[in-house]
């Protein structure tokens, strides 16, 4: 269902209308029936493919009715990506090169495998001066490719040839370069793509990597490059916290892009985004909203990395303790459309924000009816413990936001039943085993006083006198030096202690 889902909001209606004109074959009662189910996916009325069987013909996923009509819409919205409106003002310059580039060399490559070499060659000559001005290095490469082989082969112009022989050359061996820096780069980060937990070595590995590039980088002033290569360079000092130091590197990668003859959107947004998580760490909550700003600049509404700047947004106003404002991001999220076609790792994680709201709000600290829209019905942990699957499994990362705000909840509630007191036990062992890293120094001593609650009778002044030092340590160990991944205090430990104390001292007077 995500494949149907994520084309349905790419295409816009005229565009499937505009595939159907063209040579639709089917009955006018099928054809009727596409458009229903094409309407019904926008609007996000199902989950998932057996609900939309049962819609259409009261079965499961694997009617061959409904298997038929899913590969018929499927196939027409793929069609209909060649229609592509590169008038659309969200589309860059270069966005609108790649488009048309990309859509013309699937035709060259259709025309010189229907024998028509004249048409195709003039689209290939057409495309690569464009694929050369934007730097789409694979794109010149192929297409030098292509008229090398057709004057070497079929005209037998030795000056061609060679022209083009040449070009395919170079080509070639910047591609490979950007092929070197890009996979020395998914190296380093697919380990953190479902887990946030810091990984020993890390800064000696991004040394390494960047070292084998830098003749690399030094030769060529190549836009794929130089993205992999300054992202490498950031990760060497985000590993170990100097986050002056990758502000430095992102306002060099920037003034590198913004000196491209075209607009690099993409890579200007990345390293605007970087300074974000930098100026987020380093408690500067105003310039991050600022470079976040800057950063939505360079996107398109719905989009991946559109989802992920908001996370951050979010994490600024939950920080600072704005969370009327937290609340609106959260409402603008998971009421967007396209907030279900994202990877479960990223639902996952608005879903672990979801619940802290929902806690700020139980605390009386954001006023109810604000902003429910996105809103079914009450919050519920077992719920959301269901919808929280991957990261449950990253021990020493999201892990610790769901199993604190699990404990956060209990607490509040002042939970004594056995079942809960077995919990605490489980939990204290969980801190044991896997939180005795330095990275993790913060959240192990949170743990160690949020378990000290229940074992203390949920009373005040007990509470405070046993957990005095645990705080000091805390402030002695701020959230900029800890070395942990941005996304794991979705609020700060110590606001979070003062709001369970502040509950605890509202609890005990009216007792």
């Amino acid at each position: 269902m995500k494949d149907l889902l994520e084309l349905s909001l790419i295409v816009t209606k005229t565009k499937l209308r505009a595939v159907e004109l063209v040579g639709a074959s089917s009955s006018n009662k099928s054809s009727s029936k596409l458009q229903q189910f094409y309407d019904l996916l926008l609007e996000g009325r199902f989950k998932d493919d057996d609900e939309a069987a049962h819609y259409f013909y009261a079965k499961d996923k694997n009617d061959p009715g409904y298997q038929k009509l899913r590969k018929t819409l499927k196939d027409r919205l793929v069609n209909s990506l060649f229609i592509i409106d590169l008038k659309a003002a969200t589309y860059t310059d270069r966005q609108k090169a790649y488009y048309e580039c990309y859509k013309e060399w699937a035709a060259a490559k259709i025309l010189f495998g229907k024998n028509a070499r004249t048409v195709a060659t003039g689209l290939c000559k057409k495309i690569l001066k464009i694929a050369r001005k934007y730097e789409f290095t694979e794109l010149v490469v192929d297409i030098c490719h292509a008229l090398r082989l057709y004057y070497g082969t079929i005209e037998g112009d030795i000056k061609k040839f060679h022209q083009y022989n040449e070009e395919f050359n170079l080509a070639s061996q910047l591609w490979m370069e950007e092929n070197r820096a890009e996979e020395l780069y998914i190296i380093l980060i697919i380990n953190f793509i479902n887990s946030k937990s810091t990984k020993t070595d890390f800064q000696e590995m991004a040394k390494a990597s960047y070292l084998q590039l830098s003749s690399a980088l030094d030769r060529y002033d190549s836009y794929q490059l130089h993205l992999y290569g300054n992202l490498i360079q950031v990760a060497i000092y985000t590993s170990v916290n100097e986050y002056m130091q990758t502000i430095n590197v992102c306002d060099r990668a920037i003034a590198f892009f913004e000196k491209k003859e075209f607009i690099a959107n993409i890579s200007l947004h990345i390293f605007h985004y970087e300074k974000l998580i930098c100026y987020f760490q380093l408690r500067q909550f105003d310039q991050a909203i600022q470079t976040a700003n800057v950063c939505l600049k360079y996107l398109e509404e719905g989009t991946f990395n559109w989802f992920k700047l908001y996370e951050l947004y979010f994490l600024v106003y939950m920080h600072n303790s704005e969370f009327a404002q937290a609340e609106k991001v959260i409402g603008t999220i998971l009421s967007h459309p396209q907030f279900m076609s994202l990877p479960e790792n990223i639902q996952e994680s608005w879903r672990i924000f979801e619940a802290y709201v929902h806690f700020v709000e139980s605390m009386g600290l954001l006023p109810r009816g604000k902003d429910e829209s996105y809103k079914n019905g009450s919050f519920r942990l077992a719920k959301f413990f269901n919808e929280t699957r991957t990261f449950s499994k990253d021990k020493q990362g999201m892990n610790i936001p769901i199993l604190i705000v699990e404990l956060l909840f209990a607490i509040a509630k002042k939970k004594r039943d056995d079942a809960f007191l077995d919990r605490l036990e489980a939990i204290d062992k969980y801190r044991m085993r896997y939180l005795r890293e330095a990275q993790l120094k913060r959240t192990n001593i949170f743990l160690k006083m949020l378990l000290l609650f229940p074992k203390n009778g949920f009373k005040r002044e007990s509470i405070i006198a046993k957990t005095e030092h645990y705080l000091a340590a805390l402030h002695e160990l701020p959230i900029e030096v800890a070395n942990q991944a941005h996304e794991i205090e979705i609020i700060p430990y110590e606001k979070l202690w003062q709001m369970l104390l502040n509950a605890t001292e509202v609890s005990t007077s009216r007792a």
